[in-house]
């Protein structure tokens, strides 16, 4: 039986985002392994949970923070330990550190027929980045093309990005996939639900989904709201803080400061019945790979003001379904803030919001990829 391996910097991000992408490899005929670094994960066992699906788990100990580092070394090692374990067909490695990681490491097995891809998630060099940035990112991902047989981008920008590099199959689909029935056929009771949020029937609620970390950038939406000075608009954060970080208690203290109602929902699986209590949701991430939450609150009917950056320009359209920002401009963001405050502003989104998340469906994705493995691994057999 052939043999696949995917792989990704954390156990949680295997579970959230690939499992369909292992499923798919299992009904094209192959046994599939996975690697990460499983040691952050709270919520699961990852041998335990990819079993259940009929996957075998690797621990690789990936740094999440720096590809140049003791712990980059050590997975390096790992990761060549394991291919001298396994024979592997083909490999599908996501996100930077283990994309660089993975690619070298594997480059002499291509010639022994495996085939590598490699899923980009948000490239850290988007547009707008210092020359130094460019010449280091830039030039890893140059190097690193030339060890991939097909590379896929999430979001149109990056695509036209990696067109520039050497491999010569790259493709672009639009992101993992979301379930957009989840959010637009959730029923609730909306005054309740807020209510049991710590919401009032006046208040405006401006949500933000996404991990407590420094590129999310929460602090500019405390920024903005100080700068509107009403009390009438919540920050809504949900999402959990990054170990370590210390982001939690900073943006506690900066809204103290700014005198800015924030309430901090942390970890929630209720993300449907939130998105339905929210009026505006917020997306200024300084760098991102598509952005789910944006595309989750367009399911729900809400617009969604983000900052114009890779990816969050794929759906947020501006003046149709939210507007955007200079991801640091907080001026900006508390007059879009203001402009949707009004109801009949939202109400005149609601339709091309939906419209706009239903692109990013679950099942276009699902078949997106397929495409792609069948298509490219074809390509690959004739060559054999």
């Amino acid at each position: 039986m052939k043999r696949a391996l995917i792989v990704a910097a954390t156990g949680g991000f295997l579970n959230g985002f690939l499992i369909p992408d292992m499923k798919l490899l299992q009904e094209m005929g192959y046994e599939v392994h996975c690697a990460a670094n499983g040691n952050s994960v709270s919520t699961f066992v990852p041998e335990e949970r990819f079993a259940s699906i009929g996957v075998t788990f690797h621990q690789i100990d990936f740094s999440s923070t720096s590809p140049v580092s003791k712990e980059s070394l050590t997975a390096y090692k790992q990761y060549k330990e394991l291919l001298n374990r396994y024979h592997f067909d083909f490999v599908h490695v996501h996100t930077p550190i283990p994309g660089a990681i993975v690619r070298i490491a594997t480059r002499r097995r291509r010639k022994e027929g495996c085939v590598v891809f490699y899923t980009t998630h948000g490239l850290t060099f988007p547009k707008g980045s210092s020359l130094k940035t460019k010449i280091i990112y830039g030039g890893v991902e140059w190097f690193c093309s030339w060890m991939t047989d097909g590379i896929i981008t999430i979001n149109k920008e990056d695509y036209a990005q990696m067109k520039k590099m050497a491999c010569k199959n790259v493709y672009h689909i639009n992101g993992v996939g979301v379930d957009t029935s989840r959010y637009h056929e959730c029923q609730i009771d909306r005054d309740g639900y807020r209510e049991s949020l710590g919401l009032s029937e006046s208040d405006i609620a401006i949500l933000e989904v996404g991990e407590l970390s420094t590129r999310k950038n929460h602090k500019v939406i405390i920024e903005a709201l100080s700068k509107i000075n009403d009390k009438h608009y919540v920050f809504l954060i949900c999402g959990k803080a990054m170990s370590n970080s210390g982001t939690y208690d900073f943006l506690k203290k900066y809204a103290e400061e700014k005198n800015v109602r924030v309430i901090f929902l942390g970890f929630r699986k209720d993300i449907p019945e939130i998105n339905r209590c929210a009026d505006i949701a917020v997306l200024p991430s300084l760098r991102e790979g598509l952005g789910l939450a944006g595309i989750e609150a367009l399911a729900s009917g809400v617009p969604v003001v983000g900052s114009n950056v890779q990816g969050i320009k794929d759906y947020v359209i501006d003046g149709k379904t939210g507007y955007l920002c200079s991801p640091r401009d907080a001026d900006a963001f508390a007059d879009k803030i203001r402009l949707l405050s009004d109801k009949d502003a939202r109400f005149s989104m609601r339709k091309a919001c939906v419209e706009k998340a239903e692109e990013f469906r679950l099942d276009i994705s699902h078949q997106q990829m397929k495409n792609i493995y069948k298509n490219l691994l074809r390509e690959q057999e004739k060559v054999k």
